[in-house]
């Protein structure tokens, strides 16, 4: 991730360069809430491929028994 700032940086700079610092500053903040909202709309889809392996791994049980014991009144 950090290996790509660079390019990131070019790009955002040419943007600047070619549209404007306020129109590449929108369309970047408007690009970041859409890439948001797709990763909101698929993250039901993400936790249903991610709850086995959390099972598997014993990472839910804990978290659940540490729930149940705490609305029981039991630690």
């Amino acid at each position: 991730m950090l290996g790509v700032a660079p390019f990131g940086s070019l790009l955002a700079g040419s943007a600047a360069a070619r549209f404007g610092a306020p129109w590449t500053i929108f369309f970047g903040g408007a690009a970041c809430i859409i890439a948001a909202l797709t990763f909101l709309r698929r993250l039901p889809v993400i936790r249903r491929l991610i709850r086995p392996i959390y099972v598997q791994k014993g990472i839910i049980p804990e978290v659940a028994s540490g729930i149940q014991g705490a609305s029981t009144g039991n630690s």
